[in-house]
């Protein structure tokens, strides 16, 4: 099940970018916090980087990106190929499942920078049980130990009681993974986008390692309908 792919999700996803703006913003704004630490990325569930920034990526030489769906390679040069070709970046799009590749792909290209593109909180989707996605995700982060690594996915999602954002939406600030207090103002930023219980569980609370600093986005997915994304940063 592929849930962020095929011609309806790209027309919802061009549909909806003045709802996502905002939330797009801030992931500009994170990703241009990070430093940069090789020349070369690596973009894991890439779609047709609906959520990128050009400018984020015209900071490496060169970009990979991978996803399972066909339409995603035309769809992410059309909508980055020409700005990084003026930046001078190197641009391939591949097709296929970079996930069950990741070893292979870190072998080959063992100085680049990886990074996912919210397809980390989807595998719950693909597995049949709670232990099978922990599994899955705990071998993911197990092959990128010594790499450097980010990603931003989704952490919970559900009903809200804003059908539409009319303002920029809460970010939740920064938090290091494995802090007390970071339920607490968790379910305070919670509320103030008005999450109703019960939220699904994406079961990525554990894909960072103790003591990474997290960033928690808002972003509204589709009126009346959140996800909490959370972006971290890797670095052996």
């Amino acid at each position: 099940m592929n849930l962020t792919g095929g011609l309806h999700w790209h027309w919802r996803a061009w549909r909806a970018q003045a709802r996502w703006r905002s939330t797009r913003a801030q992931i500009e704004d994170w990703l241009l916090a990070q430093p940069v630490s090789s020349d070369d990325l690596i973009l894991i569930g890439a779609s047709a980087g609906w959520m990128m920034s050009s400018t984020w990526l015209g900071r490496y030489r060169s970009v990979q990106t991978w996803d399972i769906d066909p339409l995603a390679a035309p769809l992410f040069r059309w909508r980055h190929g020409a700005a990084l070709k003026i930046q001078g970046v190197r641009l391939e799009c591949r097709t296929g499942d970079a996930l069950t590749q990741l070893p292979n792909l870190l072998n080959e290209q063992p100085q680049a920078t990886i990074f996912f593109d919210n397809v980390l909180g989807q595998i719950r989707f693909q597995t049949a049980r709670t232990d099978q996605t922990e599994r899955r995700l705990h071998s993911i982060t197990q092959a990128l130990r010594s790499r450097h690594w980010g990603s931003v996915h989704d952490r919970m999602s559900g009903r809200v009681l804003k059908a539409w954002p009319h303002e920029p939406l809460p970010e939740g600030g920064q938090t290091v993974q494995g802090q007390a207090n970071e339920a607490s103002a968790t379910q305070q930023w919670l509320g103030r986008m008005g999450a109703q219980s019960p939220w699904l569980d994406h079961l990525t609370d554990s894909i960072f390692p103790e003591g990474t600093c997290l960033t928690n986005m808002a972003w509204a997915m589709k009126p009346g309908y959140w996800h909490w994304l959370q972006a971290g940063w890797v670095r052996p």
